[in-house]
């Protein structure tokens, strides 16, 4: 049976009018009479009994238009219940780097929507986001790049630290102590310009900048760490996305004495926005994660 032919039975069977069924149903009357013969045909009975003005459901009819009553109450109650659950869910996009959002935001987030259930957080993963948060795409946007913007607030957060690493066997077989030695190594980095490196860089003697001569380029930070466990050379990375293989020695930190610039994650977010409790209760619950 179909759907559109039992609900314009079911407002016959409730109007007792064909005309004023059809103007319920914003079609017209020999569309009614139309639909009610392709349903009596599909069902094989005759659903109605019309004789000059009087109107009559047959046994058939009533025995239909019974199930019909079941049946469309209950998909009113669902549509009441699916409109009533999107009008309690709060709507949060999300953006962060990859390897941040990978490590860190992601694991701990179940905890926080668990204690706000009405909160639906959807996550956007990439390394050039602060477009989507102009466009309104993003809600919030956490970064460790800096943005200016007059429409834009901006939260600081926390620390990045970085660090170098290197497995032991790498660090062996070249023989690795000292940044003398760094001649003779190979660096990943994200850009084959070492522009990924310069907080590095910058805190090294400008004399000592010449001694890197090979390089490999990996686009993501995952892959550098990947390549670095493996002995293809020596990574700059987020400390945050390491501590589980410096901890088990499966990477070595190198030259920890140098002090490293940093850099330092900032929530984004349009001034317009700032007093959303929505986004307060998930500002306040960034605020205190911890990337040790």
């Amino acid at each position: 049976m179909d759907l559109n032919q039992l609900k314009t039975f079911y407002t016959l069977a409730q109007t007792k009018n064909y005309s004023n069924c059809a103007k319920r149903l914003f079609v017209t009357q020999s569309a009614v009479s139309h639909s009610i013969k392709k349903l009596e045909t599909s069902v094989g009975h005759k659903l109605v009994d019309k004789k000059g003005s009087e109107f009559q459901l047959t046994r058939e009819g009533s025995i239909l238009f019974a199930s019909c009553q079941r049946i469309f109450s209950d998909l009113e109650d669902t549509e009441k219940m699916i409109n009533e659950e999107i009008e309690r869910t709060e709507m949060v996009n999300l953006g962060s780097p990859i390897e941040f959002g990978v490590s860190i935001l992601i694991p701990n987030m179940s905890s926080f929507l668990e204690e706000n259930p009405k909160l639906h957080v959807d996550f956007h993963l990439g390394n050039f986001l602060f477009d989507d948060l102009l466009e309104d795409k993003l809600d919030l946007l956490i970064d460790c790049k800096s943005h200016q913007d007059s429409n834009v607030k901006t939260i600081t957060l926390y620390r990045e630290e970085y660090v170098v690493i290197a497995s032991p066997s790498y660090i062996e077989r070249l023989n690795v102590h000292d940044l003398s030695d760094l001649e003779s190594c190979n660096l990943i980095s994200l850009d084959s310009q070492l522009t990924w490196w310069d907080n590095f860089f910058h805190a090294l003697p400008l004399e000592m900048n010449h001694l890197i001569r090979k390089v490999t380029t990996i686009n993501h930070v995952r892959g550098m760490i990947n390549a670095a466990i493996h002995s293809m050379g020596i990574a700059f990375v987020p400390k945050y996305t390491v501590l589980k293989e410096l901890a088990d020695r499966t990477l070595i930190s190198l030259f920890p004495d140098i002090e490293l610039l940093e850099d330092h994650f900032r929530i984004y977010m349009k001034n317009q926005k700032r007093n959303d409790q929505r986004y307060i209760s998930l500002i306040k619950f960034l605020k205190e994660l911890n990337l040790t």
